[in-house]
């Protein structure tokens, strides 16, 4: 993602005169719209407001022009890097934008991108998912197949692409990935192994292995898929909560993953009634849909739910679960 001086004068004179255009007339529309919409008796903002606006549009487009069309949105990055920012648009956002032209639309808030799911894209990138038998997974497989552009699509095998011990065989197919989805699931007597500790290896692989992609410059990508029990409160104090409870164990790897600065990490929560997505309320091929839409909009945290409960526990996620690194020290 770099600068092609070839253009250099059709973006100073033709792009940020048009873009420019666009926004004083957008601006005359939303003056327009509130005082419509305004109450009378009320003055929501006057017509000063809206002249302050456009003059603040020019000065802003001229100086761009003058320094020739790079503004603080177009900076040069190798690869992507990751967007913190949920609601105003920064280069980090804007970047993907030249990658995808008819993605990452908005230019000072992504709430456009929101309304219209397109916060993300899924063309030329490579998918690589691990629990494809799983109902959901089968579900997130078919949906990513109805996708336009998706590079690929593989399908490991515990047992025999990979197992607790051994995950040689999946590092060469991890460094020619761009997504890892990790679906699989386990309630038996290996369950911390399958759901954490196996979890846990596989992200560090991916993320240490992982080689760029030139036609997808963007970070390596991690798709959890958890569930609502596993943020039930059990007894005890926060080390024990955390290092006993088999389906909390990974959360809080979880929680150092979502804001490690070197992969994009989801984490889709099931509901927890729907242990067996094929007879849930709501079946494997609704939430696949669910967790698609929130991603579409840039979502880290994804609420696949009919209860409420994952969207509450988003901020038992941010604010509650201890980082993996402060729970070895306790």
């Amino acid at each position: 993602m770099d600068f092609d001086k070839k253009y250099l004068q059709q973006n100073r004179f033709q792009a940020l005169p048009l873009e420019l255009a666009l926004q004083i007339v957008g601006s005359a529309l939303g003056y327009i719209f509130a005082s419509l919409v305004t109450p009378n008796g009320l003055v929501w903002s006057t017509r000063s407001h809206l002249w302050s606006a456009i003059g603040f549009q020019i000065l802003r487009t001229t100086f761009v022009i003058l320094i020739g069309g790079r503004d603080s949105n177009h900076l040069i990055y190798k690869t992507a890097p990751k967007d913190l920012n949920w609601i105003l648009v920064g280069p980090e956002f804007h970047a993907l934008h030249h990658v995808y032209p008819d993605r990452y639309i908005g230019s000072f808030i992504k709430v456009f991108d929101w309304i219209w799911g397109t916060a993300y894209s899924f063309r030329r990138k490579r998918f690589t998912i691990i629990g494809g038998s799983e109902a959901f997974s089968q579900a997130i497989i078919a949906e990513l197949e109805r996708e336009e552009g998706v590079a690929c699509i593989r399908k490991l095998k515990f047992g025999t692409d990979w197992d607790h011990d051994h995950f040689e065989k999946v590092i060469p197919i991890l460094s020619n990935s761009d997504v890892l989805i990790l679906g699989h699931g386990s309630n038996g007597q290996d369950e911390v192994e399958s759901n954490c500790n196996s979890a846990t290896r596989l992200v560090k692989s991916f993320k240490q292995h992982r080689a760029i992609n030139p036609v997808c410059p963007a970070l390596p990508e991690v798709w959890y898929v958890g569930s609502e029990v596993e943020f039930y409160q059990p007894w005890g104090n926060v080390q024990q909560r955390y290092s006993q409870s088999k389906r909390r164990s990974f959360l809080p790897h979880a929680r150092s993953f979502f804001d490690d600065p070197d992969i994009i990490y989801r984490h889709i929560v099931l509901p927890s009634f729907a242990s067996s997505m094929e007879t849930a309320v709501f079946d494997a091929d609704w939430a696949a849909k669910c967790a698609m839409w929130w991603i579409r909009r840039g979502a880290r945290y994804i609420p696949v739910t009919y209860t409420g409960f994952s969207c509450w526990n988003y901020f038992k996620f941010m604010y509650r679960i201890p980082y993996a690194n402060d729970l070895d020290q306790k």
